[in-house]
């Protein structure tokens, strides 16, 4: 629904173009008011087209509201899914340090080249909207590569023998680590492809553009004026609707959850393994 075009360039150059179609589409419904209705008729109705537009402006305003808090939060939850899944890798790679080897090189050699992946592959693809928790696809195919990581770790323990009971116990913390990875994992790949459905995007510009329209009845002696007051209608609401969109895909755009928590995991990791 929504371009890659608003998720591919700067924001200024996506607020420009935002602010600037709404603007646009606002003074060509001026002119054309003021071209086809008289000014002596739109003054006439002047305090019910204000009474109208204060109505049509406070359920639009309370349903632009309820997006922008809904996309936050949900931007918020994103960010917590993407911190929990790089915390629980680098447990896991910590917790297989008092495993004997060759499991625990095994666990730490493989934790290191999921978060290399991760950051490397896989936040790229989701950057570029891509779906990666489908079943075909390119980005299907990079999930898969990312879940063959996770699968070799299962592996490996699967044919670990505990020798005695502190082996054991050892064993379970790391399985329990990694099958928290596991939902971890999938958690973030499904909240990469959450984002508003087409109808609601259908409602905010309808809401919009009736919002918009209803400024440019108005009788007013200056046309400049009034090409003003509709600009800057159409400006805040674009600027708004533009807020909304930055933060409906959270691992896409300028403004996105970046993978620093999974580099600073690995960073840790890299130097852990250097001393």
């Amino acid at each position: 629904m929504i371009p890659d075009f608003l998720y591919n360039h700067s924001n200024w150059l996506v607020g420009l173009t935002v602010a600037g179609s709404f603007v646009g589409f606002g003074l060509a419904l001026l002119l054309l008011a003021h071209t086809l209705l008289p000014k002596d008729w739109r003054s006439r109705h002047n305090e019910f087209v204000g009474f109208m537009l204060a109505v049509v402006s406070v359920v639009y305003a309370v349903l632009l509201a309820f997006l922008a808090i809904a996309v936050w939060e949900s931007f918020g939850k994103a960010g917590e899914i993407a911190a929990r899944e790089a915390s629980l890798a680098g447990d896991l790679a910590h917790d297989s340090m008092a495993m004997p080897e060759p499991l625990r090189g095994v666990v730490v050699a493989e934790v290191k080249g999921y978060l290399g992946w991760v950051i490397g592959e896989e936040w790229p693809a989701m950057g570029r909207g891509e779906a990666l928790s489908g079943e075909d696809g390119p980005g299907a195919a990079l999930a898969d590569v990312g879940w063959a990581r996770l699968f070799g770790i299962h592996q490996a323990l699967a044919a670990f023998k505990a020798a005695d009971s502190v082996q054991t116990a050892m064993f379970s913390e790391v399985l329990a680590r990694l099958n928290s990875l596991y939902d971890a994992r999938r958690d973030r790949l499904l909240q990469s492809e959450e984002h508003l459905q087409p109808v609601v995007w259908g409602v905010v510009l309808f809401g919009a553009a009736i919002t918009i329209a209803f400024t440019t009845l108005f009788g007013m002696d200056s046309l400049l004026m009034h090409g003003l007051m509709t600009a800057a209608v159409a400006a805040i609401i674009a600027l708004v609707v533009l807020l909304i969109v930055a933060f409906d895909y959270p691992y896409r755009g300028k403004v996105q959850i970046t993978p620093d928590a999974y580099r600073h995991v690995l960073q840790v990791l890299v130097r852990a393994g250097e001393r």
